[in-house]
């Protein structure tokens, strides 16, 4: 799978996430400024991957987001949604 370092930052960010590295609420500071900052530059790196993200990392994120899930539940959406993402082959690279 070609991952370029825009890619990379964004695998890195939710996988520290997903760990409980980071709070929700602080996840949700920097998730939306990531997105419109690095996604762009996804596309360009493997324009498939970054429709994939689109399809299930953002998509779990403004969905748990707006059903007001919990930090649990929503932690366990986007792991759920960042495996299908990369289906459930984390590059070796983190």
């Amino acid at each position: 799978m070609k991952v370029g370092k825009h890619t990379i930052f964004m695998i890195k960010f939710i996988t520290y996430f997903i760990n409980g590295g980071i709070e929700r609420y602080l996840f949700d500071i920097d998730y939306s400024g990531y997105v419109i900052e690095h996604f762009q530059y996804m596309e360009n790196e493997n324009s498939e991957l970054a429709e994939r993200f689109a399809y299930t990392v953002d998509q779990a994120y403004e969905l748990g987001t707006s059903l007001g899930l919990s930090d649990e539940e929503f932690r366990m959406e986007i792991s759920n949604a960042f495996n299908e993402w990369l289906s459930g082959k984390i590059p070796n690279l983190i």
